[in-house]
């Protein structure tokens, strides 16, 4: 059978031919579709973020390290706050590690790994 035979034997079908119509406006659709973002916002690493998360250890500063290593639940990241950070910053941080409660945590960007505020979530 050649090729032009079994391509009108395929496509005479009108079932055949309005699936697959269906097929091609949904494949030209679906990139626009996925292009969308809704409520992204476009943080290029200069917008401070704040984050909601939960203290899982408090690491001392080791020898002259001029920070106080912090991990979360919430991230892999180890972050870090100054030595002579606001001392309710840190008792803030001891508090959510002991009752496992979430705090706001302020960084200067997405990309940052200092903590500069650290305050109650209501």
């Amino acid at each position: 059978m050649s090729i032009k035979k079994s391509f009108s034997k395929l496509f005479v079908n009108s079932t055949c031919t309005t699936y697959m119509l269906g097929l091609f406006f949904l494949a030209i659709a679906f990139p626009s579709c996925a292009l969308v973002q809704k409520n992204k916002v476009d943080n290029n690493g200069k917008v401070p973020v704040e984050y909601a998360l939960t203290v899982a250890a408090i690491n001392p500063p080791a020898g002259d390290d001029a920070y106080i290593e912090v991990n979360f639940n919430e991230s892999a990241r180890f972050y870090k706050i100054p030595k002579n950070a606001a001392p309710e910053y840190l008792e803030l941080l001891r508090m959510s590690e002991k009752t496992n409660t979430p705090v706001l945590v302020k960084r200067a960007n997405e990309y940052s790994d200092i903590i500069l505020r650290v305050r109650r979530k209501k």
